[in-house]
């Protein structure tokens, strides 16, 4: 699946900056292009240890923050992580609370407008394409919504491609992308 998920991976690893990131809920794809003087993975699923991660923790945001308080993280990686929480809202606040003025927040979830999803909605299928541990989708322009009310400002929104048999996620215009890549920045 790693090779399939290439595009949307450099690109957020390009969007996020500075020398200490959080790669949250990194445990199904590790970030190969993710690079930072310490780049800490945090996942309440045990994981191997990618090379380019400096460390791991098993726990939540907020258990590590408990254990960590002082901390504060120039940039906050979480992909497609977002869709799987029954309260987003409280972790995009946990997101801006560890984040130091200025950092950024990079994530990415599936995009309720893409070809795929629009075309099983009409069909209301339940067959392809549907994640049982999904809770819900985020609309591109409500997703700005929800970083704007937790906090962040100079919200921007990228394509994180389409998916493309043999090639896997190939560039695709941000309003049907299949997965939406969010970036957001505390503010100073």
């Amino acid at each position: 699946m790693q090779a399939k998920e290439d595009y949307r991976l450099k690109k957020m690893a390009q969007l996020s900056r500075g020398p200490l990131i959080a790669d949250i809920g990194f445990a199904q794809s590790p970030n190969p292009y993710l690079h930072a003087e310490s780049l800490i993975g945090i996942d309440p699923a045990p994981a191997s240890h990618p090379s380019n991660y400096q460390q791991l923790f098993t726990g939540t945001l907020a258990e590590f923050c408990q254990e960590n308080p002082a901390i504060q993280f120039d940039s906050v990686v979480a992909g497609e992580l977002l869709e799987h929480l029954l309260n987003p809202m409280m972790f995009l606040q946990e997101c801006f609370d560890v984040l130091r003025p200025g950092g950024m927040l990079v994530l990415s979830t599936p995009n309720p407008n893409s070809p795929i999803e629009r075309l099983l909605t009409l069909t209301l299928s339940r067959r392809f394409f549907y994640t049982s541990d999904h809770v819900m989708l985020f609309p591109q322009r409500w997703l700005i919504r929800m970083l704007e009310i937790s906090g962040f400002v100079n919200c921007k929104l990228h394509s994180g491609g389409f998916p493309c048999p043999v090639f896997g996620l190939i560039p695709f215009p941000r309003p049907w992308c299949y997965q939406t890549i969010a970036v957001a920045e505390k503010p100073l």
